[in-house]
């Protein structure tokens, strides 16, 4: 075992990976078995060493026991109110909707149950506009009273884990103080207190001699600040940089760049530069909020210079799996963040490509020289460092963030120098003006222009991407094979493989051939069909994907009140990223009501491929009938859409002539599709009341002798004005699903429906409880999972 740091870290992640998707005991206990006796079967690997790994492995499940309890110990208290006691930890932030921060519970009570700390919770304290909220420092012992909730996890393909998040930042609950008011009761600081106090001080100084838009650059690249203008934030994401403004490696590198400047012009000698170092990285790490990249490009780079002082020759793959081993011990969570990932796979990117790509370039650049070798500029070395970095972080931007542009290339080569002149600027701009307040206003004028220049050159890179849309990929996140063709065809780039050995070539052929034939006879292979009903709060929203590669989408959700994201960018378009859908063949809008109808508007204003827009002869959605982009068909009873892949679409609702009705006829007015695909069959009722579901009993009951109906999408999110005793008799369904909010004011589902589907026998899944539900049938049987939790049965 030549390596066993790095087999440590593997071993590490996949101890973390059993307990997180709750592997059975019988399971670990092979694995941990399995290290145990490798030495019996390979020699090379020593006893020590495999001690070494099967004790991190050991360390792993009992660090993710902890991290991933079973039990829940709030669980009990979500959804009261309860009395708090606790210390604030970090600066709080003033958002639109009131003041955040976090804070280490010592005490949470609900009477009579209590739990003692610590625990970490979020705060939300509402302010009125008008009000000037008076803000809790970090390290204030505070009483509070408010409703402690549980954060959501993943509801959706696609979605984000915001509870796996918090849960990677220390945090299990969220509270929020309706009368938004504190009890301060007495002071309990921790030396990190202090130091988040500069912090705060220094964000001060930013703010009164820079502009608004400046002080917020500043902020964001010294200090990884989140609340920033979305303008900014959104500017850096279409360029491919966003990760400038989060505190990385690269800002430790250049912070690591200022520190050795120094050290280098007071003469202090490199073996003792690690006890300036440590202490200048820790502070730096503290105010940016232990940010993992942090952590480990301190770790890095503080091996380097340990290292270098004792004159041992670097080694960065041993350096890099050492920072991860220790990130992973304080933080198991943090392995499933895509800062972590982005972060760690961006490091090895450069480790495995870099010298080998900067290798292959000099060679072709040297092919055809005479006389002295030619060596690559600085803008080559630049392109060759981003090409690397992007190697390693490319599977996880299309699993994170379905996207990646290919102007990053260009943007990373222009705007990273610059932010990192702008850091060490701004660093030294906060030191002077902090000791010397009266030089801020003079520092602060050629720092401003500075930011400025950096922003309007930001926008003008944005501009071309703009005029040139195709650097844009949009999709999710890599197959299997699909993975194993992009590492394959990288490392042969990079020149591993020794091509001139017979045997190798061979091997290298054959593999690709595989991997190729591979990527595109896979998909020829008989699919499923998948219904998902999406989780989009209080509305509907159906994504159907048929064997035959055809797409779908009935209704598209929506909110009543607006929202600062729409429900496309929300739910809709990650979803069908995730499931690497580049366009629909059809979309459905059962009626014309905002929960269902806002997401199919805003779909097609983003200009996603749409072919066909199927809506109701009583649609009165003015918007889309008079739209001239997407082709419309107005459906009514006997109308249908069969693919020829078997899957078919029936309209049993509603009859008559093409006629647009008014919003309270429009529920009434909903398409009912029957779904058929072999003999499984799906009803998908709208927001049909009673009264329509009177008429379609008879036709139901007729088809039901023939053809059973397998599932229901239950009518207007379990409204009591729907699903009747004698309607939900005829269908008769194996599994009902209901698309409902969480805390709606309408009082859906109704108790008086649950109460008729329980009666009925019917087994019944909500997306406010479950989050999405994906059906999946190959035309003999039925299986579905819900995204919270992930259960599942088959029928």
């Amino acid at each position: 075992m030549k390596r066993p740091l790095l087999w440590g870290i593997l071993v590490l992640g996949l101890s973390i990976i059993l307990v997180y998707y709750r592997a059975p005991l019988w399971g670990i206990l092979f694995f941990g078995f399995f290290l145990g006796v490798l030495p019996l079967f390979v020699q090379s690997i020593k006893k020590t060493q495999t001690a070494f790994v099967l004790g991190l492995f050991c360390l792993g499940i009992y660090l993710s026991m902890a991290a991933f309890p079973v039990n829940d110990p709030l669980e009990n208290f979500y959804g009261n109110d309860v009395g708090i006691k606790g210390v604030v930890s970090g600066s709080p932030v003033i958002e639109s909707y009131g003041v955040v921060f976090n804070l280490t519970a010592q005490e949470v009570a609900n009477e009579p149950e209590m739990i003692k700390g610590p625990v970490g919770l979020r705060i939300t304290l509402p302010v009125q506009e008008d009000e000037t909220p008076s803000l809790p420092i970090p390290g204030d012992l505070i009483i509070i009273n408010g409703e402690l909730s549980k954060p959501q996890g993943l509801r959706n393909p696609g979605g984000y884990d915001y509870q796996l998040y918090l849960k990677s930042k220390g945090i299990q609950g969220l509270v929020y103080v309706e009368s938004g008011k504190i009890e301060t009761v007495g002071r309990d600081p921790s030396i990190f207190d202090g130091i988040i106090g500069n912090k705060t001080q220094l964000e001060t100084i930013s703010a009164a001699y820079l502009s608004k838009d400046v002080s917020d650059l500043l902020n964001g690249v010294v200090f990884g600040e989140k609340d920033i203008d979305s303008e900014i934030k959104l500017n850096f994401q279409n360029a491919g940089v966003t990760h400038v403004l989060s505190v990385s490696g690269l800002h430790v590198g250049y912070v690591f760049l200022l520190i050795s400047f120094l050290l280098t012009l007071l003469k202090v000698k490199k073996k003792h530069w690690l006890f300036y170092l440590i202490p200048a990285l820790f502070f730096y790490a503290v105010m940016t909020g232990f940010e993992p990249p942090v952590i480990r490009a301190s770790i890095m780079l503080g091996s380097l210079t340990l290292g270098q002082g004792i004159h041992r020759e670097k080694d960065s793959l041993n350096n890099f799996c050492l920072a991860g081993i220790l990130i992973l011990c304080l933080w198991p969570s943090q392995l499933f963040q895509p800062g972590f990932q982005l972060s760690m796979g961006a490091v090895l990117g450069i480790i495995f490509f870099y010298e080998s790509l900067l290798f292959e370039y000099k060679k072709l650049l040297n092919k055809k020289s005479v006389g002295k070798a030619k060596k690559p500029g600085p803008i080559i070395e630049g392109l060759v460092l981003t090409l690397c970095a992007t190697i390693g972080t490319l599977p996880m931007m299309f699993y994170h963030f379905k996207g990646f542009t290919l102007l990053s290339f260009v943007s990373n080569l222009i705007i990273v120098p610059l932010i990192g002149a702008f850091l060490l600027a701004g660093i030294l701009f906060l030191t002077i003006a902090a000791v010397f307040p009266l030089a801020g206003p003079l520092l602060g004028m050629p720092l401003n222009f500075f930011g400025k220049t950096i922003l309007v050159t930001l926008y003008g890179i944005n501009d071309i991407g703009d005029a040139l849309g195709f650097l844009w990929v949009k999709r999710g996140g890599f197959s299997i094979i699909e993975l194993l063709l992009f590492v394959y065809l990288a490392f042969l780039i990079a020149g591993y493989y020794q091509v001139r050995k017979t045997w190798v070539k061979n091997t290298v052929v054959v593999t690709g051939v595989l991997l190729g034939i591979c990527l595109i006879v896979l998909p020829t292979f008989p699919k499923n069909l998948v219904m998902t009903v999406l989780d989009v709060g209080q509305g509907d929203s159906i994504l159907i994907e048929t064997p035959g590669g055809f797409n779908y989408l009935i209704d598209g959700g929506g909110y009543y009140l607006e929202k600062d994201i729409g429900v496309s960018e929300r739910v809709l378009l990650p979803a069908l990223y995730a499931k690497n859908i580049k366009k629909l063949d059809g979309v459905f809008l059962s009626h014309n009501h905002v929960d269902h109808s806002q997401g199919v508007e805003e779909l097609l204003e983003a200009d996603f491929p749409v072919e066909n827009l199927f809506m109701s002869i009583n649609t009165n959605n003015d918007k889309l009938l008079n739209q001239n982009v997407v082709p419309i068909n107005l459906l009514k009873r006997g109308s249908i859409i069969e693919g020829p892949d078997g899957v078919k679409f029936e309209i049993l609702s509603p009859d008559g002539e093409v006629k647009p009705l008014g919003e309270d006829d429009q529920n009434n007015a909903s398409l009912v599709i029957k779904l058929s695909y072999g003999k499984m069959n799906f009803l998908l009722c709208g927001d049909i009341e009673k009264e329509v579901e009177a008429k379609l009993i008879d036709e139901i009951n007729e088809e039901t002798r023939s053809q059973d109906i397998q599932v229901i999408k239950i009518a207007h999110h379990g409204s009591k004005t729907s699903s009747t005793q004698g309607f939900l008799t005829a269908v008769d369904p194996e599994l009902a699903v209901i698309s409902v909010g969480a805390y709606n004011t309408f009082g859906h589902p109704s108790d008086e429906v649950l109460m008729r589907l329980e009666n009925t026998g019917i087994k019944t899944q909500r997306t406010d409880e479950n989050g999405a539900v994906e059906i999946t049938s190959n035309g003999e049987w039925i299986n579905y999972k819900t995204f919270v939790n992930s259960q599942g049965e088959k029928q």
